[in-house]
């Protein structure tokens, strides 16, 4: 009798991957698992761009105090920096958190296919706010959408229907609301630049 190599967990983990007639609901399993490790990642991120933003915040005052503008001026660009990229972030994170909530929702009491197309839009969009500021974070969204993007034609063609995944308005609306969100979150969590500060861009002392 020929010996038979057993069947490892790698080789398991690669069939889920690579079998074309997996399920939707196997599949989006899967997205979620990638969708819940970027977030944890942006979570990550966030929290070390906060602390950065302190000790560059407490910076510029003492720059001010010292009297250095030049000093002062580049901590504050500096600042600026991290605070937009804080408010990607931001935004991704609520976004995903919707999505995820969806999937969850999807996999708990099932329901039309359709409903998976705005999740799938959301981490389409979500995957062009971080390709350049988080491409670790890039990888988890990109194999979480094509996994369910698969699925959904999967499911689709044995429908006998067409399947269009692109952003639309749900998709379009969850975005806006996590920015709104996420502004606000800004305001809320890091302090105002002294209002006697220069400028970073132009130079000039800003009275706002």
């Amino acid at each position: 009798m020929a010996w038979r190599r057993e069947e490892t967990i790698g080789d398991k983990i690669r069939k889920l991957f690579t079998n074309e007639n997996e399920s939707l609901e196997k599949k989006t399993i899967l997205a979620q698992y990638r969708l819940k490790t970027a977030m944890g990642k942006i979570a990550s991120y966030i929290d070390k761009l906060s602390e950065r933003d302190r000790i560059l915040f407490e910076n510029i005052v003492d720059a001010m105090i010292k009297k250095d503008e030049l000093r002062a001026k580049m901590y504050a660009k500096e600042v600026a920096e991290i605070r937009k990229i804080t408010k990607q972030l931001l935004t991704v994170q609520y976004a995903l958190e919707h999505a995820s909530l969806k999937l969850e929702t999807f996999m708990i009491y099932g329901g039309a296919i359709n409903e998976v197309a705005p999740v799938i839009g959301v981490m389409r969009e979500a995957l062009g706010i971080v390709k350049n500021i988080a491409p670790d974070i890039w990888i988890d969204l990109q194999v979480a959408v094509r996994e369910l993007e698969t699925a959904m034609g999967e499911s689709m063609a044995d429908l006998g229907l067409s399947v269009d995944v692109g952003m639309d308005a749900e998709a379009k609306k969850i975005l806006e609301e996590a920015r709104i969100v996420a502004e606000q979150k800004i305001r809320e969590t890091f302090p105002e630049l002294p209002k006697a500060l220069p400028s970073p861009s132009t130079g000039q002392t800003t009275t706002a």
